[in-house]
């Protein structure tokens, strides 16, 4: 099957140099490569959509099927399986109104299709699988069942997103020249300090192993002694199939029978008034803009009455996937022990073995997880940290640690306001200020990483010069952050060879 980005470069939609951006954006932000050219200025949704169907060779939904949900047959639908499998009941199909589309991320194999349609009480061979931008799922996976965006998947306050760093990328520049190195004194004898088996470093043992290791459907990957278990739980199911759109998905998933195949014209779902079966018809011109909440930065309050009631109802929606993720059986108590060991091996024993570890990660959430690992077990100082990624207006928070176990905040620090981070993403220099002199969006910062005082340090990650990612911490007063460096120094490097990677 080919890759989206070669289809698309096929039919002259993108030039080969804008799927190369789309895909050095994808290694920062993350999401899926369809997300970051829509976020790029490249494509609309509705345009996407339809090279999804050609790609996989299923009908395209579209915003008009979107706005056309029924809602009831939705409500059929369980939140925690349109959350699983990324999926969304729209409408029922068929001349005699027996069958119902879905719109999902990815194509659904035989099992999911199973428990779908277990759920809607009709068989298998009555789902029709479609498919649809990822930021689109995400949107109405919120609007209808409250499953809450991360912010990643919010809009920037900007029109659009500048477009992404132009600059070339030594290869020398992240060549596995480092040698081990001693402890920095900061660490003391952390050279073996355990992951913690609660707060953020434990969550994601916790989420993977509260369900059935089975049912991660394929989404285990083991690589030596080290179990990655990714990214966040949400739509783990969908994301399993393709790390991104651009990667093939299996033959036995695309011609499982679940959905009939159609050929590579344009396509679209439509329903008469007496009901259709999905069918190739003329492309209609769509803008595919979505009505879409902005990204809300740390010194933002809700405005409206609606705004506040989103935000109770996404705090409530958080708090309902942070006990499911918390809460583990004495079987996943045993696996997150075992997990636990694993890591040990997989950071390293001394900080340069962490760092090498670092440099030789083979995707961009390993480097995150390793870097916030490496952090907590070798900066005894730090009492928080947190990964900032810089986009549009924004620096947005990716992973992150507090040693007292408090979970930490999803935020998103503004990039027009005097701060820290903005000035840090501009002079590429680390900087450094006690708590009692910080400014207001600064103390937000240290009070979002769960913290009344301290040291405030922001570390940045750069890839050619351009600063592309930070490390906010907070540490005792006049602690050594040598090893933060180091490892901010293995991030660059890391983020700097999956990059060219994805470019060739």
């Amino acid at each position: 099957m080919a890759r989206l980005g070669e289809l698309l470069v096929a039919a002259g939609t993108l030039s080969a140099e804008q799927v190369e951006q789309a895909l050095r954006a994808q290694v920062m932000w993350g999401g899926r490569l369809g997300t970051n050219i829509i976020e790029l200025g490249y494509l609309d949704l509705d345009k996407l959509a339809q090279a999804l169907g050609r790609q996989h060779k299923l009908p395209a939904a579209l915003g008009r099927h979107f706005d056309r949900g029924d809602a009831a047959l939705q409500r059929q639908l369980s939140a925690d399986v349109a959350e699983r499998f990324g999926c969304v009941p729209l409408l029922y199909g068929g001349r005699d109104r027996t069958q119902i589309i879905i719109a999902a991320l990815a194509p659904l194999d035989a099992r999911a299709t199973a428990i779908i349609a277990d759920e809607l009480a009709v068989t298998p061979a009555q789902i029709v699988v479609s498919i649809a931008a990822e930021l689109r799922i995400k949107y109405h996976l919120e609007r209808v069942y409250k499953i809450p965006r991360g912010t990643r998947f919010l809009r920037s306050r900007g029109k659009t997103i500048p477009p992404f760093p132009q600059f070339d990328i030594d290869p020398l520049a992240f060549e596995d020249s480092q040698v081990d190195m001693p402890l920095p004194t900061d660490s003391g004898v952390l050279v073996a300090l355990p992951r913690p088996t609660t707060g953020p470093l434990a969550e994601p043992v916790a989420a993977a192993t509260a369900a059935p290791l089975e049912d991660l459907d394929g989404d285990l990957e083991i690589t030596g002694a080290h179990v990655n278990l990714g990214a966040r739980l949400p739509a783990r199911a969908a994301d399993a199939i393709a790390a991104d759109p651009a990667d093939a998905v299996p033959a036995e998933v695309a011609d499982s029978g679940t959905a009939p195949l159609v050929d590579d014209d344009m396509l679209e779902i439509f329903v008469e008034e007496d009901g259709a079966v999905p069918q190739p018809v003329a492309v209609a011109e769509s803008t595919g803009r979505e009505r879409r909440r902005y990204v809300r930065t740390i010194d933002d309050e809700p405005s409206t009455d609606s705004e506040r009631e989103t935000e109770r109802e996404r705090q409530a929606a958080l708090g309902r996937i942070s006990i499911r993720r918390v809460t583990a059986s004495v079987t996943a108590a045993a696996e997150a022990a075992l997990a636990m060991v694993e890591a040990e091996v997989a950071v390293g024993q001394t900080l340069g073995e962490a760092t090498r570890a670092i440099r030789r990660s083979l995707d961009r959430d390993r480097v995150a997880d390793l870097v916030i690992e490496t952090l907590f077990r070798f900066s005894m100082s730090c009492e928080a940290a947190i990964m900032l990624v810089v986009r549009g207006d924004a620096a947005m928070s990716w992973k992150g640690f507090c040693r007292s176990g408090a979970p930490l905040a999803e935020i998103a620090i503004p990039m027009d306001q005097p701060g820290m981070v903005p000035r840090v993403v501009t002079n590429n220099v680390t900087a450094r200020i006690p708590s009692t002199d910080l400014g207001p969006i600064d103390q937000l910062l240290l009070v979002s990483l769960g913290q009344q005082a301290g040291d405030l340090v922001v570390v940045p990650i750069s890839i050619a010069g351009q600063v592309m990612c930070v490390i906010a911490m907070v540490t005792v007063p006049d602690a050594s952050t040598s090893s933060a460096e180091s490892i901010a120094a293995a991030a660059g490097a890391a983020f700097a060879r999956l990059m060219r990677n994805a470019s060739r």
